[in-house]
């Protein structure tokens, strides 16, 4: 575990550096020339509108302008202040009609005080004239178009009205806006209004003489039919459109169908423009979720003058798609250059983890006394000559693992016979081959003699584990009856667990297979393992053995009801000279190399040794061996 996560945390620094290195950079620029490039898109988008915004709005301006210049801008050959007489204002609007195709209706409006005809009065006995004359703000004449021909058509006439004692008045417009606008010298425009045949507005306009003088006034209906022209044919890439709206927000005209009858002044950016604001340019762009359901770009252009909007919008999906098509590789590119760094990393911190997990592997060997594996790195830089080192400390550490067990298998040798002799004349001395020992003596003698077979079974084990690290240690394996060993162990350690009080459990099955083992050394396994569960088992209880079929193996158990293992020692239990030291153990005695030997002599023999146990509830031990 301690590895992986080793090489995790160097396989994220060097992914990080290679981000750092590689990919920021990249990022970097990509994200830069990325913010650019919208900048500038935002700004060429803004600029595309405002460019057919201002367009469109100077030809709508020269389209009213036009029929203004050619119809109400009206100044006519006479010097006097007297109004027209009717029979020009017949020809006039007659000629006004034929040529304007915009007109669909104009009148005159008379600023009073023109006689427009004469009649006869009877008064005190005799008939005599009187003129009609005519009052202010009172309609003379009035032309329309007729639906059916399209040709002017008289609609009202003063002079016609005239009959007798009787007079029959044209409209009195005195107190309507247009008049008064009009009759100032102003030209006049007056809200949008639809008929079934399209917007129409009227306006007004002062007719002068020659001299200046405001002599009457020209009012008409306007059609917007070559304003409408101006905006339905535009389009703003493939799906953007324009329309124009009257001063209520509803259409007078828009481009690329989809038209409504409703009024669209709750669009914040149409009531804006509508209130007389432009909104042009980046900063004024406007982005939102148009009447129609399209998600826009849009920009306005205000026509104070008439009271109208002219809006364009453009939907983002369509006026983004250029900087789309730009980002995409960019885009690609850059999670591209992630991969690849992903990759690469993973690729380089391999070469660089494989050595670092090789050397890793041989520290571990070393910890575990193994100096016959070196490692090989074939890196051809630094690396490979810090394995070159490693594998000469390995040989040193070998030598000097090499003459300690030399001299520890010298110095165990040597003291053996020693020892041996010491124990022979101990047991003399108390069969009493100087005469009779007094009960003092014998006790001293006896604790000496204690003491001594300690010491000779300290020197065995050290001779143990020495002869198996040299490689001397001597193991016959062939087919044997396991239970035949047991048996003995068991009858040899009888006495130390009746002395105890604790039980020794052994019920074989009647039939057990044969297992490839050395019958000295199961026995040697055994008495380890066994004499361990009576000495930690402090009171009374029961060690029991059983036996369990594994696939190709028999796999034997020796369980007690001991104090158990702390889980903090459980690592540590197969290490030489290793032993648990707690207030309840400290009165054991031991040399901690039990453990160790049994676990060199099972897997010599082929097997596999492995306990569990729960500290104050007891241990199991068991070992595998192949079955023949």
């Amino acid at each position: 575990m301690g590895t992986m996560h080793f090489g995790r945390r160097l396989q994220t620094k060097i992914f990080s550096m290679m981000l750092v290195v590689g990919v920021f950079p990249l990022f970097a620029a990509g994200g830069l020339v990325s913010y650019s490039l919208l900048h500038s898109h935002r700004a060429n988008v803004a600029s595309i509108e405002e460019s057919i915004l201002r367009q469109k709005q100077k030809e709508i301006v020269q389209a009213m302008e036009d029929i203004v210049e050619n119809v109400f801008n009206l100044v006519v050959e006479q010097e006097n202040k007297s109004d027209i007489s009717i029979g020009s204002q017949h020809f006039l609007l007659r000629s006004f009609l034929a040529d304007q195709p915009a007109l669909e209706e104009v009148s005159f409006i008379s600023l009073g005080g023109q006689t427009v005809a004469t009649r006869t009065v009877a008064f005190e006995g005799r008939n005599t004239l009187e003129d009609i004359v005519t009052l202010e703000g009172e309609e003379t004449v009035r032309y329309g178009r007729s639906r059916a021909t399209h040709q002017p058509v008289v609609a009202w006439n003063i002079g016609e009205q005239v009959t007798g004692e009787n007079r029959v008045q044209g409209r009195i417009q005195r107190k309507l806006q247009k008049f008064l606008v009009a009759s100032n010298g102003e030209i006049y425009f007056g809200p949008t209004y639809h008929t079934l045949e399209g917007p129409v507005i009227t306006v007004a306009s002062p007719v002068k003489n020659r001299s200046g003088d405001i002599i009457s006034v020209l009012s008409g209906e306007l059609n917007l039919l070559r304003v409408q022209q101006a905006v339905a044919n535009v389009t703003l890439g493939n799906t953007g459109y324009l329309y124009l709206v009257d001063q209520d927000g509803f259409l007078i005209e828009k481009s690329n169908g989809r038209p409504t009858e409703q009024s669209l002044k709750s669009i914040l950016l149409v009531s804006d423009v509508l209130h007389g604001n432009d909104a042009l340019g980046a900063e004024a762009q406007a982005r939102y979720v148009s009447f129609f359901g399209d998600s826009v770009v849009a920009a306005g252009a205000a026509l104070p003058e008439f009271g109208w909007a002219l809006i364009a919008e453009w939907p983002v999906d369509d006026a983004d798609r250029p900087v789309r098509d730009i980002l995409a590789p960019i885009i690609t590119f850059l999670f591209f250059a992630l991969f690849a760094v992903a990759v690469l990393s993973v690729f380089f911190a391999r070469r660089i983890l494989d050595p670092i997990h090789a050397l890793e592997a041989g520290t571990k060997r070393i910890a575990e006394g193994k100096f016959t594996e070196p490692i090989f790195l074939t890196t051809g830089d630094e690396i490979e000559e810090l394995g070159f080192a490693f594998n000469d400390m390995m040989k040193g550490l070998k030598r000097l693992q090499e003459l300690k067990d030399e001299f520890v298998f010298v110095a165990a040798h040597e003291l053996r016979t020693p020892v041996a002799a010491i124990k022979g004349y101990l047991s003399l001395l108390l069969e009493g081959i100087s005469g009779p020992l007094s009960d003092p003596a014998k006790s001293v003698v006896v604790k000496v003699l204690n003491a001594n077979t300690r010491l000779i079974r300290l020197v065995d084990d050290l001779l143990q584990v020495a002869r198996s690290e040299a490689g001397r240690l001597t193991i016959t394996v062939k087919p044997t009856e396991i239970t035949a060993p047991i048996r003995e162990t068991l009858v040899e350690l009888k006495p130390l667990a009746d002395q105890k009080g604790i039980v020794l459990a052994y019920n074989p099955a009647p039939v057990l297979p044969q297992v490839r083992a050395d019958t000295d050394r199961v026995r040697e396994i055994m008495v380890n393992l066994v004499g361990n569960a009576i000495k930690y088992t402090l009171g009374n209880g029961t060690v029991t053995i059983t036996h369990e079929l594994q696939e190709g193996t028999l796999v034997t158990h020796i369980t007690d009801i001991g104090i158990g293992i702390a889980k903090e020692a459980q690592q540590k239990i197969f290490e030489k000279f290793y032993r648990v030291q707690t207030e309840k153990t400290k009165s054991i005695t031991g040399t901690g190399l039990g453990l160790f030997i049994v676990k060199q002599l099972v897997e010599k023999m082929g097997g596999t040794i492995w306990f569990t146990s729960e500290e104050g509830k007891g241990s199991v031990f068991s070992f595998s061996l192949p079955r023949a």
